[in-house]
């Protein structure tokens, strides 16, 4: 096959001039692995020498121009091709080349090319200035424009399937035959009449591997979308059409085909000739091995979105979004969808994007119910089958959210009012775009341009909504606070998981103290705040004498601190641990208690497996009007993302059938370890902390009661685990056997007892609570409120401190994504019993989740586990910096409107 054949559609048209203009790079092959090759070209009437030539390549629109590939020495008659490929080029791919160069031809979609002579410009393949990622991404690009430019036009330029090379080498005079080549024959059908009422189409037959009908249709419809280049490996280049005329309502009348699209545009009335495919359950026309053969009819009628409407008779969500698959729709208030995923990291399409879910946000199926029961079992399975993902049809730069082009733009004030948060419903006016499937989920490719009324329910809080107590008591995560690589001392593993940058220090360390300034509270239990001591050294001296800083003398922080552990002493042997602050004068520091968390150390077959956790930072405090001391215990559970030995040992846990995620036996040793040694100390007690487990897991059930289990549940500790050690110098707590654990302690956990499936962590879609404030019965008639404040799992990843994968984004000091777990906040009234035990507002906003412990699951935020060391940072200086202007943030977002008003001590 020839251009001629090939390209019949796109007239070509020859330069004129010397023989400079005579030299273009023809043709660009990019597909997988190293099959990739370069073509250039003679189009003149004369011979051309190519003395003083260059092929340049430009790695990552980096600004460098590498190697110099010299063409000296090389003659082209007209008409003729010269071709540089990969060595390591498939065999079929390699015999077409004339030489070979491994740093020139290892190029991706994002590397442009050119040709010089003598330092001008003469071709150019590729963007120059600003950057259009993967630009020709796994596809053959074939020249159909021959006038030599120093500019870019991909208007020029043909595309041609992946590995599809079969015109390397070649030229033509023209690409234009001067003629069309005959459509193939095919019977005709309707859209609808392919895509049917199932799941597939048809003429397909996937259950017994039949992906491709035998018989070849002819169908019209409107285009409604060109996709000129491929979205990674599954949205492909062609085009979107719809079928104007048809009304049948259980089935589409818009699908994908995968064409070539040079002469292909949005509004144009097509005949389609090609068979249909079902590519990973995405009904197509055409494949990448044989294209649809496409005809332009004219202009075609205009289409306008369908708003997707889920109908009575439908078995679930996924048999609603079947009926519009490849179809032009708009999803809005009427479909009832809900933000599931805020914009960030897809890690199956390996993308950013979003996520919605059909009528609620999709809940841990373990946040609600007991693991392992047809309750969880079934909200798997819903979650399953409520998602949409939202895209954008070409892959989003850093930091940028292409259809929503003011997302993060400052309102003038610090911070924005654009920004989408888990929870929030579409407008009316919603979003619309085509709708496609891949990798096991419909995706929206939106059309519309977003702005902040195309969501509602979607407002952020200044500051909690609690009613008024005598004592406000909050557990906070830093989520990695570090100072040790900016002149502070090094934690016990001289490792780094917190900021990078002095720039992204202050920044975390401002947008923490924000948080904190609005909560307001009078206790603060602080978890993953760097294990380094208690001194002017240590982060969490920097951390109190920058909230210090903003509020007068008599609302002032100390550090509860050990007396054996003052100055340089270390909790645990993480590099993150947990500790306390709290204000003298609302309430007085007895004493702390460091509780040591169980070890686990099995040897078997001549090799350790070994776990620890962080211990728990425990300090009782005397408050007015309080009978006995309120005992604080701050806690960090093993994470869902290490591994302990059960998680090795068995197929069960390998598999996670429990969807408990790992270490989950581990955390029931720590649960049952931790309300023992609680037990032992006199004074009301609050449990709080990350817990690394949802609603109904093991853990909390041990904590808290086991009133929704099933009868015969059973709840498993670790085996081989010790306190203070290994074998050889801690103390047994559970043998080779480990231990049914058959007793729970009675704690409530009080922000679900007022405000129901509230959720504080998000893990990809789903939403749970890992953060918690568990009262024990004693203390539960003195708690007048308690909530999940949604300030950051609910918001987009994008506005955490770290500058990594979010490009030139704008960031806030303000209280947002201060973390990536929410705090959890209580209030407490001990001068009058009555009052107690009041309800609280049921009207909680729906705040963001999780699934997974955020530490070992995104690219954004801590990803080390419990106890890998990480490669520290460089000191790059002081963490000093300003707080004038977060001050006057504060003051002008009513973070201080709080203020005592509301004590009555």
């Amino acid at each position: 096959m020839n251009k001629i054949k090939m390209a019949w559609t796109l007239p070509c048209l020859l330069a004129a001039g010397g023989a400079n203009a005579n030299i273009i790079i023809s043709e660009v092959v990019e597909g997988s692995g190293n099959n990739k090759a370069i073509e250039i070209a003679n189009i003149g009437d004369s011979a051309v020498t190519l003395d003083g030539y260059l092929l340049q390549k430009e790695t990552n629109f980096g600004g460098t121009w590498a190697p110099n590939f010299a063409l000296d020495g090389i003659t082209l008659q007209p008409f003729e091709t010269y071709v540089v490929g990969n060595s390591s080029a498939v065999a079929d791919l390699n015999a077409l080349f004339d030489d070979v160069n491994n740093t020139l031809v290892n190029f991706n979609g994002n590397d442009p090319l050119r040709l010089v002579l003598n330092g001008e410009v003469i071709d150019l393949f590729g963007p120059s200035g600003e950057p259009e990622e993967y630009f020709h991404d796994e596809r053959t690009l074939v020249r159909c424009d021959y006038s030599a430019d120093g500019t870019w036009n991909e208007s020029q330029w043909l595309t041609f399937p992946q590995n599809d090379w079969s015109d390397i080498g070649n030229i033509a005079a023209s690409c234009d035959s001067g003629e069309a080549p005959e459509a193939p024959v095919g019977e005709e059908a309707t859209i609808a009449q392919l895509q049917g009422e199932g799941q597939w189409s048809p003429y397909t037959d996937p259950a017994n591997y039949q992906f491709e009908s035998e018989e070849t249709f002819v169908v019209k419809g409107v285009v409604t979308h060109v996709q000129s280049s491929n979205l990674d490996n599954d949205l492909l280049t062609g085009f979107f059409m719809q079928d104007p005329a048809d009304t049948t309502t259980n089935a589409s009348n818009g699908i994908f085909v995968n064409a070539t699209v040079s002469n292909i545009k949005v509004g144009d009335e097509v005949a389609v000739t090609a068979k249909v495919q079902e590519h990973y359950s995405w009904t197509q026309l055409g494949s990448t091995s044989a294209r649809a053969f496409v005809e332009v009819l004219g202009e075609g009628e205009n289409i306008e979105p369908t708003t997707i409407t889920a109908l009575e008779s439908d078995e679930d969500f996924e048999q609603t979004l079947e009926r519009y698959e490849g179809m032009l729709v708009r999803v809005n208030a009427e479909t009832d969808m809900h933000v599931a995923r805020t914009f960030g990291f897809d890690y199956s399409a390996y993308r950013n994007n979003m996520v919605l879910a059909h009528q609620s946000v999709n809940y841990h199926p373990n946040q609600l119910n007991t693991p392992l029961t047809d309750d969880a079992a079934e909200q798997d399975a819903s979650n399953a089958d409520r998602r949409l993902f939202v895209e954008s049809s070409m892959d989003a730069a850093d930091g940028v959210v292409p259809w929503y082009p003011n997302f993060a733009k400052d309102n003038g004030t610090g911070t924005s009012d654009d920004y989408i948060r888990v929870g929030a419903q579409l407008s009316e006016e919603g979003l619309t775009g085509v709708l496609g499937y891949s990798y096991s989920e419909y995706r929206l490719y939106v059309h519309n341009t977003a702005d902040n009324s195309t969501f509602v329910e979607n407002e952020r809080s200044q500051a909690p909504n609690l009613e008024e107590g005598d004592l406000v008591v909050s557990s906070f995560n830093v989520l990695n606070f570090f100072n040790s690589p900016f002149g502070g001392r090094d934690n016990p593993t001289n490792s780094n998981r917190g900021a990078e940058s002095v720039a992204e220090f202050d920044m975390q360390l401002e947008k923490i103290v924000s948080a904190l300034v609005a909560i307001d509270a009078d206790i603060y239990g602080l978890i993953e705040i760097e294990n380094n001591g208690f001194d002017e050294n240590s982060a969490i001296h920097v951390l109190v004498e920058a909230l210090n800083s903003h509020l007068d003398e008599a609302d002032q922080y100390k550090i509860a601190m050990p007396s054996d552990l003052e100055g340089e002493g270390f909790v645990g042997t993480d590099a993150i641990t947990n500790k306390i602050i709290y204000r003298p004068s609302t309430t007085t520091l007895n004493d702390t208690y460091v509780i040591e968390l169980p070890q686990q150390h099995v040897t078997e077959n001549g090799s350790t497996k070994s776990a620890y956790q962080r211990d728990a930072f425990t300090a009782s405090f005397a408050v007015e009007n309080a009978e006995k001391d309120l005992v604080i215990s701050t806690n960090h559970f093993k994470s869902k993302g290490s591994t302990c030995w059960e998680d090795e040992a068995t197929a069960d846990q390998e598999n996670d059938v429990n969807l408990q995620g790992s270490c989950e036996h581990f955390r029931v040793s720590a649960a049952y370890q931790l309300a023992q040694e609680l037990n032992k100390i006199d004074g009301y007690k609050v449990v709080m902390g990350d817990l690394n487990s949802y609603g109904q897991e093991d853990a909390i059930l041990v904590l808290t009661n086991r009133d929704n289990a099933p009868a015969d549940y059973e709840i498993h500790a670790a085996r081989n685990t010790y306190i203070g050690g290994d074998a050889t110098n801690g103390t047994l707590l559970h043998g080779e056997e480990g231990a049914l654990i058959e007793e729970s302690f009675d704690y409530l956990d009080i922000v679900e007892e007022l405000k129901p499936k509230t959720y504080s962590y998000s893990y990809n879609d789903t939403m749970g609570t890992l953060d918690y404030v568990l009262v024990d019965n004693e203390l539960k008639d003195f708690v007048v409120d308690a909530e999940v404040w949604s300030i950051n799992a609910v918001e987009s990843t994008l506005f955490e401190y770290a500058n990594q994968y979010t490009g030139d984004l704008v960031k806030f000091n303000d209280a947002y994504r201060s973390s990536d777990h929410d705090p959890t906040i209580v209030v407490f009234a001990f001068n009058n019993n009555d009052e107690g035990s009041e309800d609280g507002d049921d009207n909680a906003p729906e705040g963001d989740d999780g699934s997974e412990d955020g530490d070992n699951n995104t690219p954004e935020g801590d990803n080390g586990s419990d106890n890998d060391s990480q490669e520290g940072g460089d000191v790059q200086g002081s963490s000093g910096g300003s707080f004038d202007f977060l001050t006057l943030m504060l003051i002008l977002s009513g973070f201080f409107v709080r203020g005592r008003a509301r004590r009555n001590v």
